[in-house]
């Protein structure tokens, strides 16, 4: 297969990144964020499978590109979407992870159905053994991404607080396996690299050093995933931190390189420890 030339145009709100040339390759449409479309984009490098990366700008979506993306099963208009050869248009996160997963090289899909779906939904699941999947998980995707850093500041003591308890129940679920799929990944392994990836974005990753054994277990977890062929190429291209290039305007991400090092960040670690 010819590899085509990547390129990033000077507006990156109108980038159209082609990652790899094929007659019938996909378009991934999401926003300049570091959330969703995450895990989608990391199975489509590592799967082989070519897709053509959209990235909308926030102000487009709210002048009218909402109201042309068909609804998913939640009835909701949103993005990622996923554009299949021949047009048609498939909305919704998990559905358009379980069409990579089944056309990637090797295939994505795991040996355990239900776990895998299971743990890919983790951020939706209103009650967990650590708490509510949205509060004390996927919250971090808009504190870091979404919200005016001043909203998303408030946030984080509670969040900080409550990622020891996150982070042991996924280390449970690991078992001491290499991958949560086993000896290799499936598509939920990507999903939740993309939470810890941002957790440890949050925090710098004081939490796993400070859990001792199960820190050390999911942070090999974490190295394993990040070295992937093709996972790692992509995370080196990502845009970085604080440039403008990351979030919307006023988040932490659009603004701040090192978010660890916000003062809200280091107090709220200080008084967990603190036991207060």
């Amino acid at each position: 297969m010819a590899q085509a030339q990547a390129y990033e145009p000077q507006c990156r709100g109108h980038r159209s990144v082609l990652v790899a040339a094929a007659t019938m390759s996909v378009k991934l449409y999401y926003f300049g964020l570091r959330a969703r479309g995450e895990a989608l984009r990391m199975m489509m490098r590592y799967g082989g499978l070519p897709y053509e990366d959209h990235i909308v700008p926030f102000k487009d979506w709210l002048a009218g590109k909402k109201e042309q993306v068909p609804a998913g099963r939640t009835g909701q208009r949103q993005l990622p979407l996923l554009e299949l050869p021949g047009g048609d248009l498939l909305p919704e996160s998990f559905d358009i992870a379980m069409y990579i997963a089944a056309r990637t090289t090797p295939s994505l899909l795991g040996e355990d159905p239900a776990q895998a779906e299971r743990l890919f939904k983790l951020g939706d699941t209103e009650n967990t053994p650590f708490g509510s999947g949205y509060k004390h998980y996927a919250t971090v995707n808009p504190i870091l991404n979404k919200l005016p850093k001043e909203e998303a500041e408030a946030l984080i003591p509670a969040y900080v607080a409550a990622l020891p308890g996150t982070l042991k129940y996924l280390a449970g679920e690991l078992g001491g396996r290499r991958f949560f799929g086993g000896d290799a990944p499936h598509y939920a392994d990507f999903q939740v690299w993309h939470y810890v990836d941002n957790m440890r974005t949050l925090d710098g990753g004081a939490t796993l050093e400070a859990l001792g054994e199960p820190g050390e277990v999911l942070q090999a977890w974490y190295d394993a995933v990040a070295a992937l062929p093709g996972v790692a190429e992509y995370l080196a291209s990502r845009p970085r931190l604080g440039t403008g290039q990351v979030g919307l305007e006023g988040s932490i991400h659009h603004a701040v390189a090192v978010p660890s090092e916000l003062p809200v960040v280091r107090e709220a670690l200080k008084q967990r420890a603190a036991g207060l």
